[in-house]
């Protein structure tokens, strides 16, 4: 499946936030993508709970 890309408006903090967790390298995420979308995958699985 091939992907489609949309854009969201993240507050400045949090994006701060999540750029230093992903250059620190500390829980293997390469990029913000990358740690964004399994965000939002555990907070579907715990939804459907």
């Amino acid at each position: 499946m091939r992907a489609k890309y949309t854009n969201v408006c993240i507050p400045d903090q949090l994006l701060i936030e999540v750029d230093t967790l992903v250059k620190s390298g500390k829980r293997g995420y390469s990029s913000r993508a990358e740690f964004v979308k399994e965000a939002i995958r555990e907070k579907l699985d715990k939804m459907k709970e």
